[in-house]
């Protein structure tokens, strides 16, 4: 059975080629304040990035949001619907290539603008997978890397009750950073706070303020442990709920209310280093006998003592005399 109205499609990442540690694949699940997905750096061509629908549909569009910097030169969309009744191993599934899309070197808009791109397609599916092509060179992507901020599938269920995952095997993993990190959502308040520090520590590393960079890592630490923690803990809130155990469930609430505010306290503890400005400085440590090629001194004449007016005043009668 299939729905009439295209929806946006909900999906679950499978697999990616490589992620940046700055900008994981996760990003592209955030529905708001996503950073994007970012390949590594120097990564080999051509990259790729594979998910699953809840369950089976007809792809009718998809929408690409391109990073401004790090634009790939062409992506190549493929999809795969395998025979459910019997299931291949992941890497025996067959590709069908729907077609690409090439992408603006954003040259004109001088790198400021992110280019939206949208693909129209016809297809049934299960699996989705985006093939990146090499990057566009430009002197803003110092690692040749390629990034897209978000993914928007849009279509129509094949059917009305999920589908079991297709049994896979030998599945690369995009990231050893704890288990179904990429199957939920990240709680969005440490998301923001996260980020907020993630700029904080990209502008140290600017400014080679490697000292900074390094207390800032520390907190962004702290801050991912506490971020594992709210998603299992909302994870528990929503399993005590449908059982209707609502003690459990406040229980849940009281712990996700104090983790948010001991990261609301890190948050608010860091304080980033600050440019002094010029009237703050005490000029009077400066070494006098330091020499300044550019200074102009300007020395003024020495004023006449009360002697020296004597003295004159009895020149000028003798002189009358």
């Amino acid at each position: 059975m299939e729905t009439d109205k295209a929806q946006k499609l909900q999906f679950r990442i499978l697999e990616c080629s490589s992620e940046d540690p700055q900008h994981p694949v996760s990003e592209l699940l955030a529905s708001t304040h996503s950073r994007g997905w970012q390949s590594q750096r120097f990564c080999p061509y051509p990259q790729y990035i594979t998910i699953q629908f809840i369950s089976a549909v007809t792809l009718t569009q998809i929408q690409f949001l391109c990073h401004e910097i790090k634009i790939p030169t062409k992506l190549d969309i493929m999809v795969a619907l395998p025979d459910l009744k019997s299931p291949l191993p992941f890497s025996e599934i067959k590709w069908k290539n729907l077609g690409h899309l090439s992408l603006d070197s954003n040259e004109k808009s001088e790198y400021r603008l992110r280019e939206l791109k949208t693909a129209y397609v016809e297809a049934a599916c299960l699996y989705l997978r985006i093939v990146l092509n090499k990057c566009h060179m430009n002197k803003y992507n110092y690692f040749n890397q390629v990034g897209l901020i978000s993914i928007v599938p849009f279509g129509r269920k094949l059917t009305s009750s999920p589908l079991k995952p297709v049994r896979t095997v030998n599945i690369p993993l995009v990231s050893k950073q704890g288990k179904g990190e990429y199957e939920t959502q990240v709680d969005e308040v440490t998301r923001i706070k996260i980020n907020e520090l993630e700029e904080a520590k990209i502008r140290a590393i600017e400014n080679e303020d490697y000292e900074e960079a390094n207390r800032i890592k520390q907190e962004l630490l702290k801050l991912q442990q506490f971020n594992i923690q709210l998603q299992r803990l909302e994870e528990l809130k929503s399993v005590a709920i449908q059982n209707e155990d609502y003690e459990a469930a406040n229980i849940c609430k009281r712990d996700i209310m104090r983790i948010r505010d001991t990261v609301t306290q890190i948050i608010n503890a860091y304080r980033p280093k600050r440019i002094m400005p010029v009237e703050e400085y005490n000029f009077d440590e400066i070494d006098s006998e330091q020499e300044y090629s550019n200074v102009k001194i300007v020395t003024q004449r020495p004023s006449t003592s009360r002697k020296d007016t004597a003295l004159s005043a009895a020149r000028n009668r003798t002189q009358n005399m």
